[in-house]
């Protein structure tokens, strides 16, 4: 009889280890959770035990007394108070205000003319525990012994509305008053109608009131100075049996972005030949006497009968446009000299795009405002020389590509942006403005600014700026809760001659990315229009130029005859 024996297997142990250990993790999971429920049940019953401890306190003081440090009424309770219990801090805050009772008349409808019927406690205590925010709140109210009676003071009724005149609740509202005895300062929070009542208020013409909430601009209350001699608004006055009324306007904060860029700018690339540096290959050339020719080997073999030579990349940052083409050379008879223009592999640009590059270029200047800049980032100048004798060679003086580069992130621009709202006037009657802001593009040429709602001019101060456009345009109007961005336009000292140009459609609305060929004898230059439509054009001459100007769903139209004398004014021109 055969008896077979087996034992776990590798595998085996493994399943059963992975198994052990998702029980594990499950036990270990409720384990946590119950020891977390457990110690969130047992801090909030710490936290009830202390708000009805402090309801129990407030319970014993005289009716008189019943009242906060700083607070309206006055009295010895303190604001904000903390302990511990149990490793678990605990913020006690005691608010007591007088209430007014509608069973009688409600304010000025009041049938004896008392407001301050009885006092309202309310306790919060605020813990955190395992990153919880907790809270418990108890309320009380507190009736005076006898029959109830005036306080002696007025009536502070604070409304807190948006930026709309709709209510805002749960606004935080401090009030201030240094100048009563005991002084005042205590904050509390709008109902759901905005509004904040505070009876029995002691009389006083220095009540500073401030009015905020998270995300939220601020309102409050200014004092008169020799620099603002009419605040507004003023501090506010409480006057007995009266009620002081004052509205205060917060809304959500919006931010306003702004990118600094110097203009596109007519660059070129040129080489006279002063050495070999700006070629990247030459065949059977030389260079000598500042010119490129053909290689010259010692008598009697002369120059060899042909050769070509080939500019180093020419790859420019912030390509805007490709400009013109420009060349001097010299062809004694029985020799050609031709130049063609490539891309960056080395292949001549075919006469699709630059009409004329396969047979080679003899004559100049032409125009490279047709090379598109996405498919061509980059070209390079190609040199074919040929002779019918050994003793005669072309020469190549010069060659050069003018194109525009930019706008590129200019650093470091300074800038003041100041609101409309004000807050007074000054001495001589001049307004003082709630929001004026003073910084700088930075590093990286963008600034962020949170702002509150309202219209916001813009200055740029520093050494000497030019700024040519801002996209948006300022005043930027900038409503609650936006995120607005703005590209300016700036540079130094501008040229002497300069030309902005706006693009616009027959509705009289910007086009951008159109693409502006500004040219004229010897010159082309290539911009494409900002999202507000501009084509700035600097390092220019005096004269008359044409613009042809192409964009998407738009028929390519020349504008002739534009005159450009130093600072040109902005010419506008609409396409059909």
């Amino acid at each position: 009889m055969t008896h077979s024996r087996r034992g776990f297997s590798l595998i085996d142990v493994m399943v059963g280890t992975a198994l052990l250990l998702v029980l594990f993790m499950s036990l270990f999971g409720i384990l946590k959770a119950s020891l977390t429920l457990s110690a969130l049940t047992k801090a909030k019953a710490a936290a009830v035990e202390l708000a009805n401890t402090q309801i129990e306190y407030l319970r014993g003081l005289a009716y008189d007394n019943l009242g906060t440090v700083g607070g309206i009424p006055p009295g010895p309770v303190p604001q904000l108070a903390t302990s511990t219990v149990d490793g678990v801090t605990y913020v006690t805050r005691t608010y007591v205000q007088y209430y007014d009772d509608p069973a009688d008349g409600f304010g000025a409808a009041d049938t004896n003319g008392i407001t301050t019927d009885y006092k309202n406690a309310k306790v919060t205590i605020s813990y955190k525990l395992y990153g919880l925010q907790k809270s418990v709140t108890v309320v009380s109210n507190f009736v005076p012994p006898g029959i109830e009676s005036s306080t002696g003071g007025g009536t502070l009724s604070i409304h807190v509305v948006n930026a709309v005149g709709a209510n805002v609740s749960d606004a935080t509202v401090q009030i201030i008053d240094a100048s009563t005895t005991p002084t005042i300062n205590f904050t509390t929070f709008t109902d759901s109608s905005g509004l904040v009542g505070i009876g029995g208020a002691a009389t006083s013409s220095q009540y500073q009131i401030y009015v905020s909430d998270s995300g939220y601009s601020s309102a409050q209350t200014y004092a008169r100075t020799s620099q603002n001699v009419n605040p507004n608004p003023g501090y506010l006055t409480v006057v007995k049996n009266q009620t002081t009324s004052a509205t205060f306007a917060i809304d959500h904060l919006s931010t306003l972005a702004l990118s600094s860029f110097s203009p596109a700018t007519t660059t070129v690339f040129s080489d006279t030949f002063a050495n070999s540096g700006n070629l990247s290959s030459q065949n059977n050339t030389q260079v000598a006497g500042g010119a490129l020719t053909l290689l010259n080997q010692a008598y009697p073999i002369g120059y060899s009968l042909s050769g070509s030579a080939r500019s180093i990349p020419i790859t420019p940052n912030y390509l805007n446009g490709w400009g013109m083409l420009s060349a001097n050379m010299v062809t004694p008879s029985g020799t050609t000299a031709l130049v063609y223009v490539d891309d960056t592999t080395g292949t001549p640009l075919p006469d699709a795009v630059l009409p004329g590059n396969g047979s080679g270029f003899s004559s100049f200047p032409v125009s490279l405002t047709g090379i598109s800049t996405t498919t061509y980032p980059g070209l390079e100048l190609e040199a074919d020389f040929t002779s019918n004798a050994t003793t005669t060679t072309p020469s190549l003086n010069s060659w050069s590509i003018s194109h525009t580069e930019g706008p590129q992130p200019l650093p470091n621009v300074t800038f003041t942006l100041t609101g409309t709202k004000t807050v007074g006037t000054d001495p001589v009657g001049q307004s003082i403005y709630k929001t004026v802001v003073s910084s700088t593009t930075g590093a990286t040429a963008t600034a962020f600014e949170t702002l509150e709602w309202d219209a916001y001019s813009l200055a740029l101060s520093g050494s000497p700026v030019t700024l040519i456009e801002s996209c948006q345009p300022a005043p930027y109007q900038l409503p609650p809760a936006v995120a607005t961005t703005s590209s300016l336009i700036v540079m130094g000292k501008p040229t002497a001659t300069t030309l902005p140009v706006i693009i616009q459609n027959a509705s009289n609305n910007p086009i951008g990315q159109a693409k502006v060929v500004l040219s004229t004898n010897n010159y082309a230059a290539t911009v494409m229009t900002s999202a507000c439509g501009l084509a700035y054009f600097g390092g220019l001459i005096n004269g008359t130029y044409s613009a042809t100007v192409s964009a998407a769903g738009h028929i390519t139209h020349t504008f002739s005859n534009i005159n450009v004398i130093g600072h040109t004014a902005t010419t506008t021109l609409t396409l059909p």
